[in-house]
């Protein structure tokens, strides 16, 4: 290759050109808690210079020092007439940018094994709303215990959920004795195309749900068309668990978050398949 190629390739390439300065302004912000503290308590509002040192907990000299140099970089804005602070829009920005950037790094850290096999093209939210997600059971030695969890709370329950591209048994059969004692959830269910095939053809799942249904009186298991990338399972409006398969080897690991905008994307996500779903009994032959 040419020199005169490779000059051309940098020209064409899209990277983008990080400048020492705009370095230097991150990593400004990265060496201090107490900065970003104090952008986050303006990213909620005007805060005036007490209210910042009470939040913050620095002394007066310490605080000085941070509101004066994120001023000098025109990321906040004083108003001396009432002595507060708030971000400029240029401020807002930037903060944005670094909660994003903080939040994706908790997660990865958090669940380095999970995070790869996560289908972040398929979810609404930012990455960063599973920072305080939890996973479940990792160091149970039961390869059960995850779904145990999972089950225990659909048994307790007042309305769950699912959308499942994954099939674990245990929460059918929790929901089954649910409604085998009188008393059992407000349930709705929806199988992928791949695992519709299962629950038709398996003799034991298919008399299960059947006779869920029959107990119940109505449709709770119903198909979709569409590819499931990770069952989704929505407890009581508020307790979203995601379960996700290993990619080279059996089993599954499972997410538990209460994030306002996970939940809010498990609910549309399960509502818009449901508009278009079939219920599963319509899948059986004649003789079934």
């Amino acid at each position: 290759m040419t020199a005169a190629n490779t000059d051309e390739q940098i020209e064409n390439s899209h990277e983008p050109a990080f400048g020492d300065d705009a370095i230097e302004a991150v990593a400004f912000l990265a060496r201090s808690e107490h900065r970003l503290r104090v952008l986050a308590l303006l990213d909620d509002g005007v805060h005036s210079r007490p209210a910042l040192g009470e939040h913050t907990g620095v002394s007066r000299v310490t605080l000085s020092r941070i509101l004066n140099d994120l001023a000098d970089r025109t990321l906040i804005e004083h108003d001396p007439t009432e002595n507060t602070y708030a971000l400029t829009g240029f401020g807002e920005l930037v903060y944005a940018d670094f909660a994003r950037l903080l939040g994706t790094v908790s997660v990865g850290q958090a669940v380095p094994d999970v995070v790869d096999r996560l289908p972040t093209e398929w979810f609404d939210f930012e990455l960063r709303c599973l920072s305080e997600s939890t996973l479940v059971a990792p160091d149970s030695d039961d390869p059960l215990a995850a779904a145990r969890i999972v089950a225990n709370a659909v048994q307790d329950a007042s309305s769950f959920h699912a959308l499942l591209g994954t099939f674990i048994s245990l929460p059918m059969y929790t929901f089954e004795d649910a409604v085998r004692s009188g008393d059992p959830p407000d349930g709705v269910v929806l199988f992928d195309a791949s695992l519709t095939e299962t629950m038709v053809d398996d003799a034991d799942l298919r008399n299960r749900w059947r006779h869920i249904e029959a107990e119940i009186g109505s449709t709770v298991y119903y198909t979709v068309d569409d590819r499931v990338p990770c069952s989704i399972d929505l407890i009581d409006g508020e307790t979203v668990f995601l379960t996700v398969d290993r990619e080279q080897h059996s089993g599954f690991d499972i997410l538990r978050c209460t994030h306002p905008a996970v939940v809010r994307w498990a609910r549309e996500t399960i509502e818009r398949q449901l508009a278009d779903a079939t219920p599963l009994d319509r899948c059986l032959s004649p003789r079934a």
